[in-house]
């Protein structure tokens, strides 16, 4: 839903330039961040999100909406691994055409953004059952990073008819539809694909707490309120 398919020459420059440089600055964080990690285990599982990733974003569910699965990503592999597989994921979709080569590193922020903050409310809702905690999460991040994509659209004061490329939702505006319009639209298409969403990571991460609980050992504590039902 949040990944920009907006084709180059189309943003301000000074927006995506600043895109980047944040980008390369969280990435450099991340990449920092695992280095001390057990790269054994997490590079099978970056590999399979990042692809699960590039899968979930290449097919609608819904007129301009399809999943991103990054806020189960980043609840399954940690905030920064899932920075590094939000950026796997854009880079390959962009040299597919699936969005710019100049909004990579927005698209990168949006994404790596809902991982970090998909794994901290999955944290922070620790009283909740499994299902519930992961689809509460999706439910919150979702509506963060889809108000972050509506200010960057203000902040580019950018014709929204150009918007109309690709899959991205504002089909339907005239040339020189309002920002509050494209919000409007924005986030009643976004209502439903967060619930599918929502409806699919905690499916996921309830399965995988019962079959595989050590894929979660760094996130579920271990009494009544463990989520594991």
């Amino acid at each position: 839903m949040t990944h920009m398919h907006i084709p180059d020459g189309i943003l301000p420059i000074w927006i995506w330039v600043v895109g980047f440089i944040i980008m390369a600055l969280a990435l450099g964080f991340s990449l920092y961040r695992i280095r001390a990690m057990d790269m054994k285990k997490k590079i099978p599982l970056l590999g399979a999100l990042s692809a699960a990733m590039l899968v979930g974003m290449s097919l609608p569910i819904l007129p301009g909406y399809h999943i991103n699965l990054s806020v189960v990503t980043g609840i399954l592999i940690g905030p920064s691994l899932g920075f590094v597989a939000a950026f796997i994921a854009n880079f390959i979709l962009a040299l597919m055409g699936h969005g710019g080569i100049t909004v990579i590193g927005l698209n990168t922020l949006l994404l790596g953004s809902e991982a970090v903050l998909g794994h901290s409310f999955f944290y922070l809702f620790n009283r909740l059952p499994a299902f519930w905690r992961a689809a509460l999460a999706t439910m919150v991040t979702l509506f963060i990073t889809t108000a972050i994509l509506i200010g960057i659209v203000a902040m580019s004061h950018i014709d929204l008819e150009m918007l109309h490329h690709g899959e991205e939702p504002g089909h339907g505006l005239q040339k020189g539809g309002s920002v509050s319009t494209f919000a409007a639209i924005v986030l009643s298409i976004g209502a439903i694909g967060w619930i599918i969403e929502a409806a699919i990571t905690g499916g996921v991460v309830k399965f995988i707490s019962q079959v595989k609980p050590d894929l979660l050992g760094h996130m579920l504590h271990k009494d009544k309120y463990s989520g594991i039902r």
